[in-house]
C-alpha cells in the first residue's frame, strides 16, 4: 500500500510541474504543457539604434525573449538592460486603433497590482492592439533605472479566450523573481609590448545594470581629478562620478539624454536632448545646454534646438544621426555648442546641417554671435578640440562637402563684437561618392589633438573611397575601413594623410590618439567578419607614432578585462561598437583614462595609461 501511494505522490508531483523559464535575470514558472507539442523558443540577437550602417553586426542592444504557445494565446516574454524596449514598441507595430468597444477586452488593471514583490506597481507603459480580430495586450516593466520586463499575450480567438488567456498571464507573472547574477572574478592576463608598464585596468562594481543605449559614455576629468562618467538611456542618463583612485563616489540621474560634458572650476556644462525613444523621420528632439554645480544639481538649463513644428519654412531642429552627434569646448569665458541639425528651406526641402552657437558660462547663450555659421550637409559626426582661445570643430559630411572638414572659432571675439567671421573653414580629406548616397555614413572619426603646433585626428575610412561593393543600394557600408591619420597645422594648411593600416580581409575601426611620453599612441579595434557578414573576431591593437606619423613601435595587440571576459557571462553581444568606449581624457598627472562597460553590464572597466 505504501509504495502505491508513493507512486500516486510521484505523479501527482509530474503532472504539477512548473517549468522555470530563465531570461536575463528574471524567471518565470509556467505549466509544462506549455513546453510540450510548442516550439518554444530563446534567442538572443541585435538591433541597431545608433546609426544606418553596421546593423546587427555592430549592435549593443541585448535582447533576450521566451515565447511559447499556451492554450488559445501566444505569449512572449522578454528583458533587456539596454531600454531599446521603447524605441522597438514605437517603431515596430503599427495595428489599427482599437475601436472603443474593445476596451472592455482588455485587462491592463489586473496587471498594474500584481501579488508580486518584483513587478507590484512598476508597470511603465503598455500598448493596445486590435486588428481584425487579433488582439495583443503589451505591457512594460521597470525593474531598475535601466532594467525593463516585458510580457505580451495576443489570440485570435473570440473575446472570452483573450480574457482567459490574460488571467493566465497573471498568474505567470505571480511567480517572477529575480535574481542578480553573480560575477566571476575576472582571470588575471599578462599584456606585452611597451605599453605592459604604463598600463593599469581598474574594475568598479555598479549599483545596477548600465543601459548601453548610447554606445560610448562621455567622461570629463573636473578640476580636482574626479572623473564623470555619464551612460544615456531612453530615460535619461545615469551619471558616475569616480575619484582618482576609481573607486564610484557617488551616482545622481539627470532626466535627459547627454551627449557632452565640459568641467569649469565650480560645476560643469552638460549638452542634453529628449525624446530619445520616439526618434524616427520626422519627429525631432530638443537639445539643451545646461549649468551643473559639482554635486550634478542644476543652476541653469536653455534650449539650443526646440522641436517645434518641422514643417515650418526655416525650422531648425537637433536631429541624431550617429553616435558622434554633439561637441561643447570652453576657453576663457565663453564656450560653443556644435552640433547635428535639420533645417526647413521652403515647405518642402529639408537640409541636413551641422550648426553651431557661443554662450557665456555665466548667462548662457549670447546674442552677438548667435548667428548659425558654415554648414556641412547631412553631417554624421563631430569632433573638436580647445586650445589656447579657439575651438577647432571636425565633422565628417555626407554632401557639401562630402569628407573630412574643418572649422576654427576665436570664441573670445564674441565677448565684445557682433562679428560672426571669426572662423575659418577647410576641407581636409575629400571622400568621393555617389550623389546623395549615405556614403560616409561608416566614417567615424577620433577626438582631435593639438600637439606641436599642429592637429591630428584619426579618421576610419576607405582607401580612396571605393565605388559601391555592397549590393544593397541602402547600405553605407563599402568594404573594409582602414585607420588613416590627418595632421595640418593650427591655419588648416599643410594637410597630410597618412594611411596607417591597410588590410584587405580585416577592416580596422574605433580609433583614438592621444600624446604619452612624447609619442603619439594610437589604439583601435581589428574585426574579422564571417561569410554571412557578421562580426566574427575582434581584437584590439595598438602603435606608438612619431609627429610625422611614423611608426615607432609594430601593431601589438592590447589586453583587457573586457577582451577576456567570459562570454557566458556577457549581456550584450560582443561587437566593435561596444568596445569603443569613451574618447581619452587626461588627468592632470597625464595619465589618459579610457572608460569600457564591461559586456555583463554591471561593471567599469578603467584603463589608465601614464602620459
Amino acid at each position: 500500500m505504501s509504495k502505491l501511494l508513493f507512486l500516486i505522490c510521484v505523479l501527482i508531483s509530474f503532472s504539477s510541474f512548473a517549468e522555470k523559464i530563465k531570461l536575463s535575470t528574471v524567471s518565470l514558472e509556467i505549466p509544462d504543457k506549455a513546453a510540450q507539442g510548442n516550439k518554444t523558443s530563446k534567442a538572443k540577437d541585435g538591433v541597431s539604434t545608433y546609426s544606418f550602417t553596421r546593423l546587427r553586426a555592430d549592435s549593443t542592444a541585448f535582447n533576450y525573449y521566451y515565447s511559447f504557445k499556451y492554450g488559445k494565446a501566444l505569449f512572449e516574454f522578454r528583458e533587456t538592460c539596454k531600454a531599446d524596449i521603447w524605441e522597438w514598441l514605437e517603431s515596430s507595430y503599427k495595428p489599427k486603433t482599437a475601436r472603443k468597444k474593445e476596451f472592455k477586452n482588455f485587462k491592463v488593471e489586473a496587471f498594474e497590482n500584481l501579488e508580486n514583490d518584483l513587478l507590484d506597481m512598476k508597470l511603465q507603459k503598455f500598448r493596445i492592439e486590435y486588428a481584425d480580430g487579433l488582439r495583443k495586450l503589451t505591457l512594460i516593466y521597470k525593474l531598475d533605472e535601466t532594467t525593463q520586463f516585458m510580457a505580451s499575450v495576443k489570440s485570435a480567438f473570440p473575446a472570452k479566450d483573450f480574457l482567459a488567456a490574460q488571467d493566465t498571464l497573471v498568474s505567470f507573472l505571480e511567480t517572477a523573481t529575480q535574481r542578480v547574477p553573480k560575477i566571476k572574478p575576472h582571470q588575471s592576463f599578462e599584456q606585452e609590448g611597451e605599453i605592459a608598464e604604463n598600463i593599469s585596468h581598474h574594475i568598479v562594481n555598479l549599483p545596477f545594470a548600465l543601459s548601453n543605449d548610447f554606445d560610448n559614455p562621455v567622461v570629463e576629468v573636473t578640476a580636482d581629478d574626479k572623473i564623470i562618467v555619464a551612460f544615456a538611456h531612453s530615460d535619461g542618463s545615469e551619471v558616475l562620478v569616480l575619484n582618482k583612485e576609481m573607486k564610484l563616489e557617488s551616482k545622481f540621474h539627470h532626466p535627459r539624454l547627454i551627449h557632452a560634458i565640459k568641467s569649469i572650476d565650480d560645476g560643469f556644462f552638460a549638452v542634453s536632448s529628449d525624446d530619445y525613444n520616439l526618434l524616427r523621420y520626422n519627429i525631432y528632439p530638443s537639445i539643451y545646454l545646461t549649468k551643473h554645480k559639482p554635486d550634478g544639481s542644476l543652476v541653469f538649463t536653455q534650449s539650443f534646438f526646440k522641436k517645434d513644428n518641422t514643417t515650418a519654412p526655416g525650422n531648425q531642429t537637433f536631429d541624431y544621426y550617429s553616435r558622434d552627434n554633439v561637441c561643447l569646448e570652453i576657453a576663457d569665458s565663453i564656450g560653443i555648442v556644435y552640433t547635428t541639425a535639420e533645417k526647413k528651406v521652403g515647405f518642402k526641402k529639408t537640409v541636413q546641417t551641422g550648426a553651431y552657437k557661443t554662450f557665456s558660462i555665466e548667462t548662457g547663450f549670447l546674442k552677438k554671435g548667435k548667428k548659425d555659421l558654415w554648414h556641412v550637409s547631412h553631417c554624421f559626426a563631430q569632433k573638436s578640440v580647445q586650445h589656447e582661445n579657439y575651438a577647432y570643430l571636425f565633422s565628417i559630411g555626407d554632401n557639401d562637402p562630402r569628407g573630412l572638414s574643418l572649422s576654427k572659432v576665436d570664441l573670445t571675439i564674441h565677448k565684445d563684437s557682433t562679428d560672426s567671421t571669426s572662423f575659418w573653414h577647410e576641407t581636409l580629406v575629400p571622400i568621393k561618392g555617389i550623389l546623395g548616397d549615405n556614403y560616409v555614413a561608416d566614417s567615424h572619426i577620433s577626438a582631435p589633438i593639438v600637439w606641436n603646433d599642429n592637429l591630428y585626428i584619426a579618421l576610419e575610412t576607405e582607401e580612396e573611397a571605393k565605388t559601391n561593393h555592397d549590393p544593397n543600394p541602402r547600405s553605407a557600408n563599402r568594404g573594409m575601413n582602414d585607420i588613416f591619420i590627418v595632421k595640418c597645422d593650427l591655419n588648416g594648411e599643410e594637410v597630410k594623410v597618412t594611411q596607417l593600416t591597410k588590410t584587405k580581409a580585416i577592416e580596422e575601426t574605433n580609433p583614438k590618439i592621444s600624446i604619452v611620453d612624447g609619442r603619439m599612441l594610437c589604439i583601435y579595434n581589428e574585426l574579422k567578419y564571417n561569410n554571412n557578414g557578421m562580426v566574427k573576431e575582434i581584437d584590439e591593437k595598438y602603435v606608438y607614432l612619431d609627429e610625422r606619423i611614423i611608426r615607432k613601435t609594430k601593431a601589438a595587440k592590447l589586453d583587457s578585462y573586457y577582451e577576456n571576459e567570459r562570454r557566458k557571462d556577457s549581456r550584450m553581444p560582443d561587437s566593435g561598437i561596444n568596445r569603443d568606449g569613451n574618447e581619452f581624457v587626461k588627468l592632470s598627472d597625464g595619465r589618459i583614462v579610457w572608460v569600457r562597460l564591461m559586456k555583463n553590464t554591471r561593471q567599469l572597466e578603467v584603463i589608465t595609461i601614464k602620459g
